[in-house]
């Protein structure tokens, strides 16, 4: 499976997710198909580090798309312009980058290196974006590890997170959609290492799908066009 296929899986996954969030709150099933989007992200993050030219490029792009996301991201999850209480997904994705660029540059410190590396975790904490520290875990996972033990780490690494919902005295409904996660794991033993199509159209869309996709259930939100934004 190439990369392109797993974006695209991954893709669809996060706007089944969004779109249920926007109109059809009640059904779970969006939802739990939705979880199988960030593991992906992440990994095809690790991948996109991998093999970039230039990581501040590939920072400076995830930031501008972060900034356009968060408004709408708002209005969709909260129904307000802007609220502290969470941040999206691609600022989860731009501290994970900035970890696995820390964990190169400082290889030969150790003790420094586990500083750097446990503040991003706690700084994704602090700010609250989405999936709080396991963007950064994840990705540091997939990074250093291979095989197997890429996958049972990064098995634990969802097991935790889910634990850790449960017992922030989140609704158990919600804990157990979080395994959901875990589907993503076959997927990723099935990368075969190869990039897949890349038109450079085609790859354009897929950075530009997140806000996007956010700016259009936004709209849908604020006309109040569709269930259950009638009334």
């Amino acid at each position: 499976m190439s990369s392109f296929a797993l974006r695209a899986i991954a893709l669809v996954c996060m706007m089944a997710d969004h779109i249920g969030l926007s109109a059809f709150p009640g059904a779970n099933a969006f939802r739990c198909v939705g979880r199988v989007a960030f593991p992906l992200y992440c990994f095809l993050l690790v991948q996109g580090y991998r093999h970039t030219r230039d990581v501040r490029a590939y920072a400076r792009r995830l930031l501008l798309l972060a900034l356009i996301s968060e408004i709408p991201f708002d209005w969709l999850i909260f129904g307000r312009i802007t609220c502290l209480s969470e941040q999206n997904a691609l600022f989860s994705l731009l501290l994970a980058l900035t970890a696995l660029a820390a964990d190169d540059a400082l290889r030969d410190q150790a003790a420094l290196r586990a500083m750097a590396l446990g503040g991003l975790c706690v700084a994704a904490m602090l700010s609250r974006v989405s999936f709080g520290w396991l963007g950064v875990a994840l990705c540091l996972c997939f990074y250093e590890l291979g095989g197997l033990r890429r996958i049972a780490c990064a098995a634990a690494l969802l097991l935790v997170y889910t634990m850790s919902l449960a017992f922030s005295g989140v609704a158990q409904g919600w804990a157990f959609t979080s395994l959901w996660a875990l589907l993503a794991l076959p997927l990723i033993v099935l990368y075969n290492g190869r990039p897949g199509p890349r038109p450079r159209l085609l790859t354009a869309l897929f950075y530009a799908a997140y806000p996007l996709h956010l700016i259009a259930l936004a709209v849908v939100r604020a006309l109040r066009i569709v269930p259950p934004y009638f009334f």
